[in-house]
């Protein structure tokens, strides 16, 4: 984590669009990002939530209910009371993560901490290409163009020069065009603006990924090949292994039109075809249809 976090710090303090006034803000946001993995110190107490299966009256109409009550009742119940910040608002049973824009805190469920996004006994690469691009992506949820609006403390307060905060929707919107392009069905396209803050978060996610895995590898050593594959090949493959699927044609129509996410086949290919290391780790050529030109690739974080 702390890896990655200093990555990310170093992309910011590199970045050629940014003021350095901008630059500064950024980092201190990155610096106090809170950080939760695996599971809350603290349970819910599901103790007065009534679930009754059919044998004994039960109804799945009756539970929601029950379930809709119980969490409304907790809701109220916080009014006028001090704000809880060690709470989690995602069980540790749930493959996910989020990034939290009024806690400026990231957190990883204790189920997402298995493959393919983690594995103890895999090589770098893999983790690398896996939970670590998951984490910065999630990082990068608080400089998308929702979290950027979000200050280091968690307040809805613009900490942007206008120049800056132009140049930024500027190369946002060039990846809104990128996805917008992207045809999952016929007739049928991705929405880029939809879908942009998990864009910004994936593309900024796996380039902070990479720069730790690099630093990783020139730390502690290069494993060199395994199974035939280098460690940048490696860290590639596990991030498209993350997003493979397979939909039903209405499956994908829903997906397009109600899902924040692309479909796992543009969120694998999406962000790396803007990555010079993916085009020499594979000696990609024009000639490739993921190969695109270096004025239109897209750099944000």
């Amino acid at each position: 984590m702390s890896n990655l976090k200093d990555a990310y710090a170093g992309r910011i303090r590199k970045l050629e669009w940014m003021s350095d006034s901008t630059k500064t803000k950024a980092l201190e946001k990155l610096a106090n990002l809170r950080v939760k993995i695996g599971y809350p110190d603290e349970w819910k107490d599901y103790s007065k939530l009534e679930v009754s299966g059919k044998e004994n009256g039960g109804s799945y109409a009756g539970n929601m209910m029950n379930v809709s009550r119980w969490a409304w009742e907790r809701k109220i119940k916080k009014v006028g009371q001090p704000v809880d910040k060690g709470e989690w608002f995602m069980a540790p049973q749930v493959v996910n993560a989020y990034y939290h824009p009024l806690y400026n805190e990231v957190v990883f469920p204790a189920a997402i901490l298995q493959p393919p996004y983690y594995n103890y006994q895999a090589d770098p690469a893999v983790n690398y290409g896996g939970i670590g691009a998951v984490i910065g992506h999630e990082i990068s949820h608080g400089f998308d163009d929702q979290g950027s609006r979000y200050d280091a403390k968690g307040n809805l307060k613009n900490w942007w020069t206008e120049e800056d905060r132009t140049r930024f929707e500027a190369r946002t919107q060039r990846l809104v065009e990128q996805f917008n392009a992207y045809e999952p069905l016929p007739g049928l396209f991705v929405n880029g603006e939809f879908t942009l803050g998990e864009n910004i978060g994936d593309l900024g996610g796996l380039n902070v990924a990479y720069d730790g895995l690099q630093k990783h590898l020139k730390e502690h050593g290069n494993p060199g090949l395994i199974d035939g594959f280098t460690q940048d090949q490696r860290f590639f493959l596990n991030w498209a292994t993350a997003w493979r699927s397979k939909y039903r044609d209405e499956a994908m129509k829903k997906q397009v039109k109600t899902n924040v996410h692309a479909p796992g086949r543009y969120r694998a290919i999406g962000p790396i075809v803007n990555m010079p290391a993916f085009y020499l780790a594979f000696n990609i050529g024009e000639d490739s249809p993921l190969y695109r030109q270096d004025s239109v690739r897209v750099v944000i974080w």
